[in-house]
């Protein structure tokens, strides 16, 4: 039986567990954490095993001595690490890879426990392995499309997006925001509600917008989740569109080492031009949504129309696995490629090295979520 390996590196889990959740990390430790400190158990967890219901999982771009362990030549995998002592995160963890060779048996041996009789919990862990990301909005949907419900607790935006996010989202929506305020002063109330709409806080104060949006109680926190992830792809779309050109940019001015032959080099180009080509037309994708978000949301502050807009929310989450997928392979290659080429100044990439970079990209771009 295969062993987990150890996670030497003790800043690293003390790091990853005070910046908490991202769209690399999911940290279920912090929820289990937080619903002991608010005394309000959670009915409905990540996973049945309580071991798995307090690991990180996390999104790893494989080096290639790890490329080894895996039969099908992926260039990114699920990385599964568990803390050797939950309350001392300083004695560091266990971790191995979903989809490794006989990963099954290493997780059995990571938790003590035979997890073959828990086929729910390998479920879901082999749905998140074909996850880009693991932003809230696309996680529950794609959860949900497998049969898994977990907790809402799971689905909260970081603390650190949230902050990120609040210029933004009290731009786009004070408008209606300030149709349901009716005269009271705006800023500082329009503020408090966007504060409440990124943390899930849904109180007496949100009931003029429920009545503005013509929702019953139960379609409210549902249209609000909803709404809260149109408001986070459209800010991450605007990203990755400022990003996109100078990225693309980027490759074809870098070259590899010399010496290779022509061909080689022709096929590179090739590849930098189809992967260009392929990141300018996922973002197209996925500005054609936000753009019908957009179309239902002028709808109703221009053309008073809440029922427009309350259906299109309440469809949303049906778009939340496209969106998600094409945000999180462009943040996957942009992110990358800039920790990759960051101080390298002129010095070149290796060839295998570049060409595996592109290759890997383009694979990306080219798998969907279904």
């Amino acid at each position: 039986m295969a062993s987990p390996q150890v996670e030497t590196s003790v800043r690293s889990l003390t790091r990853l567990h005070k910046a908490g959740s991202t769209a690399r990390v999911l940290d279920l430790l912090k929820v289990h954490e937080n619903a002991l400190f608010d005394n309000e158990p959670i009915e409905k967890p990540f996973f049945t095993h309580h071991v798995l219901n307090k690991c990180f999982v996390i999104k790893h771009r494989l080096r290639r001595n790890e490329t080894e362990i895996f039969e099908d030549g992926r260039a990114t995998a699920t990385k599964i690490l568990i803390p050797i002592d939950f309350s001392n995160l300083d004695a560091g963890g266990r971790y191995l890879y979903v989809g490794q060779r006989n990963y099954i048996e290493t997780l059995t041996e990571a938790t003590g426990l035979d997890v073959t009789q828990r086929p729910l919990d390998i479920r879901v862990m082999e749905a998140l392995d074909r996850l880009p990301s693991f932003d809230p909005f696309l996680l529950r949907e794609w959860l949900a499309r497998h049969g898994v419900y977990p907790d809402s607790r799971y689905f909260e935006l970081s603390l650190g997006d949230v902050a990120k996010m609040e210029a933004f989202v009290f731009k786009e929506i004070s408008q209606l925001v300030a149709m349901s305020l009716m005269g009271q002063p705006h800023t500082e109330s329009i503020n408090r509600l966007v504060k409440k709409l990124l943390s899930s806080q849904y109180d007496k104060e949100m009931e003029p917008l429920r009545d503005v949006l013509k929702l019953n109680e139960s379609e409210f926190r549902e249209g609000m989740f909803c709404w809260k992830g149109f408001l986070y792809y459209k800010w991450c779309a605007k990203t990755v569109e400022q990003n996109i050109a100078p990225v693309v940019r980027e490759m074809r001015d870098r070259q590899p080492v010399r010496g290779v032959d022509s061909d080689a080099q022709i096929a590179l180009e090739a590849s930098r031009r189809r992967l260009g080509r392929g990141m300018v037309a996922t973002y197209n994708r996925l500005a054609d949504i936000i753009a019908n978000y957009d179309q239902a949301y002028a709808g109703m502050t221009s053309a008073q129309d809440p029922l427009g807009f309350k259906r299109f929310l309440l469809t949303a989450p049906e778009l939340f696995v496209q969106l998600g997928d094409s945000i999180g392979q462009l943040q996957h290659i942009i992110q990358f490629w800039r920790y990759r080429t960051l101080n390298l100044g002129d010095t070149p990439i290796p060839f295998d090295e570049y060409a595996d970079l592109l290759r890997d990209f383009e694979d990306g771009l080219t798998l969907r979520l279904t």
